[in-house]
């Protein structure tokens, strides 16, 4: 008989419960199944007893006849010899010292013609001097990437704000710079450009569908919840003046979309945000929570039980939509449930400050655009050839294993260690996960698994 005793089930195994679906979640192999009643009681009464099969089914007896339980009995070793359940951690090993970067957040324009209540940004311009990026240090910017980027074929270039359409003439010319570059380089460059979309017209947007950039275009929500917080440089509120121009941005079918929303403690209905969004004929969304330091607009710990119902409402939202015949693309529900995350997320979350770099319109580096401002995070600048090897060194080293916190976590895999900023600003300690977001995005690694599970059933039955 097999047997889990001494097996970690608060690390390495996940059940939960939604909609009366019993799921199981096995860490290590990342399978997931679904149990009845029986395999439910059964996979709880082993935790409270560490393990032990002989004391579980005793304690099962009086509810449950023989068969039942020697049925289970063999179901759950077949399933252990399959590598499933109770599976142990890996020695799982990477050089990060040596990780090519294929990745730029490329700031060109430190100023907005927004005022969003919420920026982390001061107002676009990182509480440095406002400035736009010139196209010398754009060009410079990507030699950079490339030189550094090693066998890697497929580079992520994401025009940033601020608002990077202040600065459009320079995105258009880096664009294409980026492409002649792509013959004889044997690269290719994948342009995103984030957008609060109030500049957006005709030319831009043909622009962007001519040469393939994705493109992220932010909008809030209901009118209501967007003109709460996004609002004019003169405070008007900003929901009529942009959604006619992301609607035709999206009408034009761009290479990928996503429309990008906040949501504070000011609307934890958010999952109405979401419905609304998909009534105006989105199908790409992200919701994102405004997380950090506590200030006006922050989820803390006393919003989380009305966060965590609102992630509930909103999965079975998507579920409803799914029913209908409406696909919702969730940005943090796409997880990968066949292959599960990468080797480098499960490690290391982003690969910011290794993989992942944001450079300022002067050219310095910082390992992402959440460090930009804070002179001790400087790596150094794109016209020297050599970066802060102790800047480098304090990400390369911050790695899940690193985390007490994250190693007996079940979600570990799905996040790497979390946000390296977020921790930072809350914590002043990027080994510390944010406890706040670390609930929520547990919360949303459930919704996913959930919505997946009940999605392959209807499927099943048709």
């Amino acid at each position: 008989m097999f047997t889990p005793q001494g097996f970690d089930f608060d690390a390495d195994l996940h059940l939960f419960r939604h909609e009366g679906i019993n799921i199981l979640l096995d860490v290590n192999s990342g399978a997931i199944r679904i149990l009845d009643d029986l395999g439910y009681r059964f996979i709880q009464t082993l935790q409270d007893y560490n393990g032990d099969i002989h004391r579980a089914l005793d304690r099962l007896a009086d509810d449950y006849v023989p068969e039942e339980l020697s049925a289970l009995l063999k179901e759950m070793e077949d399933t252990y010899a399959a590598g499933a359940i109770f599976t142990r951690p890996e020695a799982l090993v990477v050089d990060w010292s040596d990780l090519p970067i294929k990745a730029l957040c490329l700031h060109v324009a430190h100023a907005c013609n927004m005022k969003c209540h919420y920026c982390f940004a001061s107002q676009g311009d990182f509480g440095l001097e406002p400035r736009l990026m010139s196209l010398a240090t754009a060009q410079r910017a990507l030699d950079f990437l490339v030189a550094r980027s090693g066998s890697v074929k497929n580079l992520e270039v994401d025009f940033f704000g601020g608002e990077p359409l202040l600065n459009w003439q320079v995105v258009t010319q880096i664009v294409r710079y980026g492409r002649q570059m792509e013959p004889f380089t044997g690269k290719r460059f994948n342009f995103t450009l984030t957008t609060n979309a109030v500049l957006l017209d005709g030319g831009i947007m043909h622009f962007i569908i001519e040469n393939d950039i994705s493109i992220i275009l932010s909008l809030d929500g209901r009118c209501s919840t967007n003109d709460q917080h996004r609002i004019m440089s003169n405070g008007e509120g900003s929901y009529s003046i942009i959604l006619p121009k992301i609607q035709q941005m999206v009408a034009r079918k761009p290479l990928s979309y996503y429309i990008r929303g906040t949501f504070t403690k000011h609307n934890l209905d958010f999952s109405r945000d979401l419905q609304h969004l998909v009534e105006l004929g989105f199908d790409n969304v992200s919701l994102e929570p405004a997380i950090g330091p506590a200030n006006p607009y922050t989820i803390q710990d006393s919003d989380l039980p009305a966060v965590l119902a609102e992630y509930d409402r909103l999965t079975d939202l998507l579920y409803t939509m799914h029913r209908g015949g409406r696909d919702i693309s969730f940005f943090h529900y796409n997880l990968d449930l066949q292959k599960g995350p990468c080797l480098a997320k499960r490690l290391s979350g982003c690969g910011a400050g290794v993989e992942y770099l944001a450079i300022t319109p002067e050219g310095d580096i910082y390992p992402c655009h959440q460090f930009v401002g804070d002179s001790q995070f400087v790596m150094g600048n794109i016209e020297d050839d050599e970066m802060d090897e102790a800047v480098i060194a304090k990400f390369a080293g911050n790695r899940l294993a690193d985390k007490r916190t994250c190693l007996i976590c079940w979600a570990r895999n799905f996040c790497g260690g979390g946000c390296h900023a977020n921790a930072y600003h809350v914590n002043n300690d990027m080994n510390v996960p944010d406890a706040v977001s670390c609930t929520m995005h547990r919360k949303r690694i459930e919704g996913a698994i959930y919505f997946e599970v009940i999605k392959n059933l209807h499927g099943i039955a048709g």
